[in-house]
């Protein structure tokens, strides 16, 4: 009887120790290969807010005679939860092109006599679609997937030690994806010095204040440390520009002047630029770091306008909205006049 209960207490303590290893094994395992967790995307609220856009740019030729020129003008972009559809312009366009990662210009052929100036009048439906999603348990994505679209480009330090090391600290024991992006995206949330400036890049947003790493720059800046980050945790991320509308109203103008003094912007000027995250079976899911004292992932309002993503290749600074060889943009204004349902 005695060697009964040995052998069924050495059976027992076996399936305690086989449990326990299965149980650290887990903890280790890709979080997509814990079959034991199920993947679920899903949208809990949708809802679409109609824009007509006027963008008016006013040319001007500087030279003592008549010019003629190309001059290409950017449009709000068809997107995920964003459909642009053009009603009109003052001028006909030679075409319309699509550029690289879905950007999308107006070309125009343009003269003007010796020192007077002439508008480009462009009027677009933009439709925005604010949601707000659940994703639970999100599968890492094989390398080979994301290889091409992870690695360090001009705006992001990959390869920087501080971030390699930085980002390990905060998102590498997060179980997946997405908790490691809210992870880090609190971060920079609590740790950004806000200072409106020139675009610098990741490699010189991170600085030592009071002995703590921060996030000095403004909203390029926090998309350029954000995808830094997560790409080094082999998250595919991109950043969005746009304009962000930071009035509630039926209708709001804002604009940007060439005058002696330099550049003016308008108050309510609202150009932006925020992350965007991979998910399977969803797609882009939009992040906002800038929305309150919250990381916001896949919590999108109405107030973004999409103009261009910077994936594998970049916008700059900002978008540029209109660009011309010869003749002078002096003006850009932009009047949203909310569609109400």
């Amino acid at each position: 009887m005695q060697s009964i209960k040995l052998i069924a207490g050495i059976v027992l303590a076996l399936i305690g120790i086989a449990i326990l290893f299965w149980s650290l094994q887990l903890e280790y395992l890709p979080y997509s290969s814990r079959e034991v967790f199920k993947f679920r995307a899903e949208f809990l609220d949708k809802k679409n807010h109609t824009y007509v856009l006027s963008q008016c740019f006013l040319l001007k030729n500087p030279f003592n005679n008549t010019v003629s020129d190309l001059v290409y003008t950017w449009l709000p972009v068809n997107a995920s939860n964003q459909f642009v559809k053009l009603i009109k312009t003052n001028v006909e366009p030679l075409h319309k092109k699509s550029g690289e990662d879905g950007v999308e210009i107006l070309v125009f052929n343009i003269t003007i006599p010796a020192g007077e100036t002439a508008w480009i009048n462009t009027t677009l439906q933009v439709t925005v679609e604010s949601y707000n999603v659940l994703i639970e348990n999100a599968p890492w994505l094989p390398f080979s997937e994301v290889e091409d679209n992870t690695g360090g480009k001009r705006y992001w330090a990959v390869e920087n030690e501080t971030y390699v090391s930085l980002a390990k600290e905060i998102g590498l024991n997060a179980r997946d994806p997405v908790s490691a992006s809210r992870a880090i995206g609190e971060w920079i949330v609590y740790n950004k010095i806000y200072r409106p400036m020139p675009r610098r890049g990741a490699e010189q947003a991170l600085i030592i204040d009071n002995g703590r790493l921060k996030v000095y720059g403004d909203c390029e800046e926090v998309a350029d440390v954000f995808v830094t980050l997560t790409r080094v945790l082999g998250i595919r991320s991109r950043v969005v520009h746009g304009i962000y509308l930071l009035e509630d109203k039926e209708i709001v103008t804002m604009w940007i002047k060439m005058t002696d003094q330099g550049l003016e912007l308008s108050d309510n000027w609202g150009g932006h630029a925020w992350p965007q995250i991979y998910v399977p079976d969803m797609g882009w899911v939009d992040v906002e770091l800038l929305e309150g004292d919250v990381a916001k992932i896949g919590d999108f309002s109405k107030y973004h306008i999409k103009y261009g993503f910077e994936e594998k290749s970049f916008l700059g600074s900002t978008v540029s909205y209109c660009r011309a060889m010869f003749l002078e943009t002096n003006a850009l204004y932009f009047t949203f006049r909310r569609v109400l349902s």
